[in-house]
């Protein structure tokens, strides 16, 4: 069964519904379908040789073109349901569970969305920083630096560019230097007959291939992450 998110807005009433309901759940999972992009999974393969050196997530809302079309009350449960939601669960799902080591909020005026700026680590100590801008040029995005010397960046979430180094270039007219990353391979999410990722989550969930799937289980690390945001909004 696929559950449409959010399925809770707090950690521990989802660990008591869990408590309560843990048989009735084992086959109930939550629609978060940007796991099953191509891109995504591509990452992940990528992540398994555990050569990762640092991490760098944007998320870019316009929160208040949500709140004006849905009414100043959805403000306190806004990330639970845009963007945020999608991008937070796939950063779990990429790179574990997350300690906030540091938090910095750009309060919001007038009654709009604050802005969060999130340094994290994970199981294994690697530098997990994100993002979340109300109303910013910036691309939402997921940038990893590895071992190698590549950098794979998923920018859009439907597009995953592979670099290698960059390349010096200079400027014949005014002598300047700037460097270009040396593109490697790039691949899209390029399901035109369906949204993106929800066929291969369908499909997935059917024949019971779950290694991808966002299980009612899984969620408590994402509702705890939004927890810590709420309580330091304040």
């Amino acid at each position: 069964m696929l559950l449409e998110k959010p399925i809770a807005f707090k950690s521990n009433f989802l660990k008591k519904l869990l408590k309560k309901n843990k048989k009735n759940c084992k086959n109930k999972f939550v629609g978060f379908n940007r796991r099953f992009y191509k891109t995504t999974q591509k990452l992940y393969k990528r992540l398994l040789k555990n050569d990762l050196i640092y991490a760098d997530i944007r998320v870019t809302e316009n929160y208040n073109e949500i709140i004006n079309k849905y009414g100043s009350k959805i403000k306190n449960r806004i990330n639970y349901v845009t963007a945020t939601t999608h991008v937070i669960d796939l950063v779990i799902f990429l790179f574990g569970q997350l300690r906030i080591k540091s938090l910095k909020i750009i309060k919001a005026k007038r009654n709009k969305c604050s802005s969060f700026f999130v340094n994290c680590r994970n199981k294994k100590n690697i530098i997990v920083n994100i993002s979340i801008f109300n109303q910013n040029p910036s691309n939402t995005g997921i940038t990893c630096y590895f071992s190698d010397g590549t950098t794979w960046d998923l920018s859009p979430l439907e597009v995953l560019s592979i670099y290698d180094k960059y390349n010096v270039q200079i400027n014949k007219k005014n002598k300047l230097r700037f460097y270009k990353p040396s593109l490697l391979r790039k691949y899209r999410e390029n399901n035109n007959k369906y949204k993106p990722g929800f066929y291969n989550q369908l499909s997935s969930i059917t024949k019971k291939k779950i290694q991808y799937a966002s299980s009612i289980d899984s969620n408590i690390n994402l509702l705890k992450f939004f927890d810590n945001l709420k309580r330091n909004e304040k």
